[in-house]
């Protein structure tokens, strides 16, 4: 009830200002109109009966309201009255390749996050070969010679699987060489070198 009387309330204030408008002349109240957007052009209509006669008298005020707020160039009609049908179908069309664009946006965002989703996945799986957190923050490197292209932008070739194999061996070998009691010993760095498939991804 109270939301009835308050826009019963605005509905009588916007009718006492359109009758105000309405004692305006002509040419004052046409210069008025034609500061007006399209979309505040279809408010006016609205408001009342006798300003709805106003802009449909004056079709003109839709070719001006359609420069403006698409900046296009306006092809030459027939018929006048088919400024506000064309302003419109611009604007109808204007807004659906505005939702376009955001889906988009929305989708390549989705994707973003699915491939930060997997690549968490994988860090993940590297820390646990790792098993030695307290080198990782010794030695900040390490972490970034393996993350270090996982911020590249979409189409940037990551590293190679094989790059990728060599690394890991690499700071496998220096957590023995730190956690253990015991020098590694040559031919032991050589076995872990030698082993199937290594020597195919040993070189980047």
């Amino acid at each position: 009830m109270i939301q009835w009387a308050r826009r019963c309330q605005a509905t009588s204030e916007l009718r006492s200002s359109s009758g105000q408008f309405l004692f305006l002349p002509l040419e004052l109240q046409l210069r008025v109109l034609e500061e007006l957007g399209g979309q505040d052009l279809c408010a006016v209509e609205a408001a009342c009966r006798d300003l709805r006669r106003l802009v449909a008298g004056n079709a003109y005020l839709y070719q001006r309201a359609l420069m403006e707020d698409f900046s296009c160039v306006i092809l030459p009609i027939s018929c006048p009255s088919n400024w506000k049908a064309q302003y419109v179908d611009m604007f109808i069309r204007a807004r659906l390749e505005t939702l376009e664009k955001q889906r988009r946006i929305c989708e390549a965002l989705k994707q973003r996050l699915d491939e930060l989703d997997d690549l968490l996945g994988d860090a993940d799986d590297v820390r646990g070969v790792l098993g030695a957190p307290e080198l990782l923050t010794s030695e900040p490197s390490l972490v970034l010679a393996i993350v270090g292209d996982m911020e590249q932008p979409l189409g940037v070739t990551q590293l190679s699987f094989s790059r990728s194999i060599t690394i890991i061996m690499v700071i496998i070998t220096i957590i023995t060489i730190t956690t253990s009691t015991h020098p590694l010993r040559s031919f032991d760095m050589l076995a872990v070198w030698e082993a199937p498939g290594m020597m195919s991804c040993g070189t980047v």
